[in-house]
């Protein structure tokens, strides 16, 4: 009986500490804007809720035309919102501010819908010119 209690204190602590996030696999792909590949940026994907996705959102970095979620904060499938920001990734070297800049803006937050599949790991995005 104690090791059936011991074992069981042990499964429910290790579900309460770490344990599953809830997130699935990293999502990449590539982001395009009028054909080319954008310089910097990042896509934000957000659960649609209103069409039954209760899953984590997260955000990934676009550098030189790719991006990527960070390791462990992957998405399940299931409807998305997507907002995507884009720079041309060019900074004035003399500001204080350009290391952390990532340059002029190359069009208004575009925001998407899409549906990726549970097992989906590579999405790609084309930003239309408006």
């Amino acid at each position: 009986m104690r090791v059936l209690l011991l074992v069981g204190l042990l499964m429910v602590g290790s579900v309460g500490c770490g344990g599953n996030s809830g997130y699935g696999e990293p999502l990449r792909g590539s982001v395009t804007y009028d054909g080319q590949p954008i310089p910097r940026g990042d896509v934000i994907l957000e659960p649609n809720s209103a069409k039954g996705n209760s899953g984590p959102g997260t955000i990934g970095e676009i550098i030189d035309g790719r991006y990527a979620t960070p390791s462990g904060k992957g998405i399940v499938g299931g409807e998305y919102s997507v907002t995507i920001r884009g720079y041309d990734g060019k900074t004035d070297p003399s500001t204080e501010a350009a290391a952390n800049s990532p340059g002029k803006a190359l069009f208004p937050a575009y925001q998407t819908e899409v549906n990726i599949p549970a097992d989906g790991t590579e999405v790609d995005f084309e930003v239309p010119k408006p």
